[in-house]
């Protein structure tokens, strides 16, 4: 009877922790490539008081940046905010007028959170987003936090 008792409580256990595995999902843009006319990145330290950006208008860095995207692998999990992380945002200008936006929280190594009310979705992930920035050889502008995505 022990014996049994013993294998029903690992068979429990065992389905916990499988039960518990974080899902994963990519993005799955509602636009192809070629509807993209432009991409803004706004980037920002803690209080968006000093708000730079940075406009691509090249096609091939376009779909880079697309594709990147799309090949990111997230995840849905609960992250712990804390205040001044960095903040990378980009607003994909369509050529039907419409923009589609996502939010990169950065809130340390590896670990941030890409949200987008655009396409309402919330999730965390070890990509460095943020680094994107820094890939973009463009001039950055000051610009006021009213432009900035929601």
């Amino acid at each position: 009877m022990r014996k049994y008792i013993a294998l029903v409580l690992a068979l429990i256990l065992m389905l916990g922790l499988v039960g518990c595995k974080e899902k994963t999902v990519n993005i799955d843009f509602p636009f192809e490539v070629g509807d993209v006319e432009t991409i803004e990145l706004y980037r920002y330290a803690g209080a968006p008081v000093s708000v730079e950006k940075k406009v691509i208008d090249a096609e091939e860095t376009i779909k880079d940046l697309y594709d990147r995207f799309e090949g990111l692998t997230l995840k849905l999990k609960e992250t712990e905010e804390t205040t001044g992380g960095k903040i990378t945002s980009f607003r994909f200008n369509l050529s039907d007028g419409t923009t589609y936006e996502l939010i990169y929280v950065c809130y340390g190594v590896k670990s941030g959170k890409l949200k987008s009310s655009t396409g309402n979705f919330e999730y965390f992930t070890s990509a460095d987003i943020g680094s994107y920035w820094n890939d973009i050889d463009l001039e950055a502008v000051s610009v006021e936090e009213s432009e900035l995505p929601k």
